[in-house]
């Protein structure tokens, strides 16, 4: 059992199906599972820069009300992980991080967050290069409702 009081999802490929436009298929069941345990945030790059569109989304898919706060940033996940925690008034060994990417997750790991990586679709087969292991790898988003 997970020792976390937080939750910080990644958007894109974690949350979102990118390459089909849509959320997984679990998303909601597991946000809505976890937010009743947890408090939620997003945190996550919007590389194309269209941050708006993900808010957008948020509100269109009804996920809005289940997150404390979502951060974007085109390029600096550091610095929203650091921003995030701080608005979550927690350590960063109470919050929990997932992601789909290995190397996204290396702040968490490093911070002493304990880390989920999901390890599916177009970052699969990325393995730990430098960033240390994550504390649980899941093969789906549904899996990580057996950690917390």
């Amino acid at each position: 059992m997970s020792r976390a009081k937080a939750i910080i999802f990644d958007w894109g490929r974690t949350l979102y199906d990118k390459e089909n436009g849509r959320l997984f298929p679990e998303t909601k069941e597991v946000v809505e599972s976890c937010a009743k345990k947890y408090e939620l945030a997003i945190v996550s790059l919007s590389v194309d820069g269209d941050i708006e569109d993900r808010f957008e989304k948020l509100k269109n898919y009804d996920l809005r009300k289940s997150f404390r706060f979502a951060l974007f940033h085109p390029s600096d996940k550091d610095t929203l992980f650091r921003n995030a925690i701080g608005n979550l008034d927690l350590e960063a060994r109470e919050v929990m991080i997932v992601d789909d990417r290995i190397k996204r997750l290396r702040w968490g790991i490093e911070n002493g967050c304990q880390t989920i990586w999901i390890r599916k679709g177009k970052y699969a087969g990325e393995l730990p290069n430098g960033e240390g292991n994550p504390t649980y790898t899941v093969d789906s988003l549904r899996e990580i409702l057996r950690i917390v």
